[in-house]
């Protein structure tokens, strides 16, 4: 059943382009944003309503699309005691989260909002800032089989695969592992171009070999020749390393040991450290590394 009128809450770099999508879909949009500059921008775009907070968000709309910085947002907005989404909402409400946080707040806030009749889906996304523009995002959802199929309807306006993972926080688990494994690539492939590259080999070539030998993978491709890659654009260094902590954390409960993903993560943190690297694509591993030559 289509929903009349949908909430969005969170229109970030990824946020805004996919309401846009909704907008475009034809979906009469309440949106809301700390920043009142991005909720004007969403306005402009054609959104039916603003919001002057998450309360009104809630009174208003029968499904919310949330996409938000980390855990503690999450749990601000739907578990606020008077202000909060499940406090206000109505009946039965439909909340969507494509925010990428800790798999166990995912289940702990699902299981209130079950609490309080509502149905939630956790459906954090993979595809960048380019597949939110193009409507090509993959969606990970984690919930009930009612909850999968009533965000399908939404979740095909924004992405192009729609996965269902499992029950609550199984969304999540998919993404952090997801994003564990590209962070242990891309730092293998700079590796090998740091290493190429300063032994004199020609950057074009070894890019064409890499990508057309076993070294092949999706950083790879995303990477290109090295050194051309446009730092400024991209999945943060940042937002990697908070990635990378959740996959730390789950790993810590689950009593599973992450060899190299533990070395991901130190260097992720360590770039992050620098406020300006913190703001760079992830792919800047490659920059970092070419900093530690030399170094025993």
């Amino acid at each position: 059943v289509s929903e009349k009128k949908i909430g969005f809450i969170g229109l970030g770099q990824m946020g805004s382009r996919m309401a846009a999508n909704l907008i475009k879909a034809g979906r009469s949009l309440v949106v809301f944003d700390a920043n009142p500059v991005s909720v004007d921008a969403a306005v402009a775009l054609g959104a039916a309503e603003k919001a002057d907070g998450v309360k009104d968000v809630a009174e208003a709309c029968d499904a919310i699309v949330t996409m938000l910085p980390a855990s503690k947002q999450v749990e601000e907005v739907y578990l606020d005691s008077k202000m909060g989404l499940l406090e206000n909402a109505n009946p039965n409400t439909l909340f969507i989260d494509c925010t990428t946080l800790d798999p166990s707040v995912a289940v702990s806030v699902s299981s209130m909002s079950t609490a309080k009749g509502h149905t939630m889906v956790d459906a954090p996304v993979s595809g960048g800032v380019g597949g939110a523009e193009a409507a090509t995002l993959s969606f990970m959802v984690g919930g009930s089989s009612d909850g999968f199929d009533r965000s399908k309807e939404l979740l095909t306006l924004m992405g192009r695969n729609i996965v269902h993972c499992g029950d609550a926080g199984k969304g999540q688990v998919a993404k952090i592992c997801n994003n564990l494994v590209l962070a242990i690539t891309m730092i293998g492939l700079n590796e090998g171009y740091n290493l190429a590259l300063t032994h004199g080999m020609d950057p074009d070539t070894i890019s064409n070999i890499f990508n057309t030998s076993s070294a092949q993978c999706w950083s790879s491709g995303y990477v290109g020749v090295p050194g051309t890659k446009d730092y400024d654009n991209g999945f943060q260094v940042a937002l990697m390393a908070k990635d990378l902590g959740l996959a730390t954390k789950a790993a810590e409960e689950a009593g599973v040991r992450l060899p190299l993903g533990a070395s991901a993560a130190a260097m992720y943190d360590e770039m992050k450290k620098d406020p300006v690297v913190a703001l760079k694509d992830f792919s800047y591993v490659l920059e970092h590394l070419k900093g530690m030559n030399g170094s025993k």
